[in-house]
């Protein structure tokens, strides 16, 4: 890895942060060949403030100016990059805790990081005590409208809530009304229905966020937890319960992971 004397040392170079890690490992723990955001421009460990740094010098035109602007703007570029930066923090995971950032934070100096590393050292190290031995995972929960109206009515059904009409077209026409009715309800029905499974999941955990649905996802919930290794067999058992029986009513629980702590971070500023 380069030295940290090195890092975004010339005019033309910035210095861009993946995030912080603890000093368990990590300095020699992370491939040396791991390729950078910028592959041609490789790794480096910058020590301040008692803190570590996970960095590497990039092309200030690449982010900045009108250039860097085209750049963001082209997934194309951007795609492998975002991919890179995620590899790095997958990596050093594996040996520290990590404090991860977004891709694309970039320090204009080693003066200017040092400052902000200064700045936010008590919470930055707070944060990677906090962060020691776990992994954040995601626990999605995709509902099918379709199906969980189908299960709601048998279930109605089984419990003498409705009884179908022998005749058909009165069958067709009741059984429509009562799918609006369930339909007006069923995302309260699905918060109801994931509480055991949250409750689980939290009790498995050292914390548990919410994450923001993405716009077009049929999400009933999305959440992330910070699941520590000791605690994964708890957590991955209550999905193994709770999941089939969700499923069966048109909610699939969905687990990734593991990841840094993305969601149990402030960013930078």
């Amino acid at each position: 890895m380069r030295s940290q004397a090195d890092v975004g040392t010339d005019a033309d170079e910035a210095v861009y942060l993946y995030g912080f890690v603890s000093d368990s490992g990590a300095a020699s723990g992370l491939p040396p060949a791991l390729p950078a955001v910028d592959p041609e421009r490789p790794l480096g460990l910058y020590r301040h403030a008692g803190l570590i740094a996970l960095v590497s010098p990039v092309r200030r035109t690449d982010f900045d100016g009108d250039d860097g602007a085209a750049n963001l703007a082209d997934i194309g570029w951007v795609g492998p990059r975002a991919l890179r930066h995620q590899a790095v923090l997958d990596a050093a995971l594996a040996e520290a805790a990590v404090y991860p950032l977004p891709f694309g934070t970039l320090f204009s100096s080693p003066a200017a990081l040092a400052a902000e590393m200064e700045l936010r050292r008590d919470d930055i190290g707070a944060a990677l005590a906090r962060l020691a031995g776990c992994a954040e995972w995601a626990v999605q929960g995709e509902l099918d409208r379709d199906a969980a109206l189908d299960a709601l009515v048998r279930d109605a059904i089984v419990a003498g809530d409705w009884t179908p009409p022998a005749a058909p077209g009165r069958r067709h026409l009741e059984e429509q009304r009562l799918r609006r009715e369930l339909d007006a309800e069923l995302d309260n029905w699905a918060e109801a229905a994931a509480a055991t499974l949250a409750d689980a999941l939290a009790a498995a955990s050292r914390g548990h966020a919410q994450r923001r649905i993405p716009a077009g996802q049929t999400l009933a919930f999305n959440w992330a937890f910070l699941v520590p290794t000791d605690g994964l067999d708890d957590f991955h058992a209550a999905i193994d319960t709770t999941g089939p029986v969700l499923a069966g009513h048109g909610l699939r629980v969905v687990c990734k992971g593991p990841w840094p702590g993305y969601s149990f971070v402030a960013a930078a500023s």
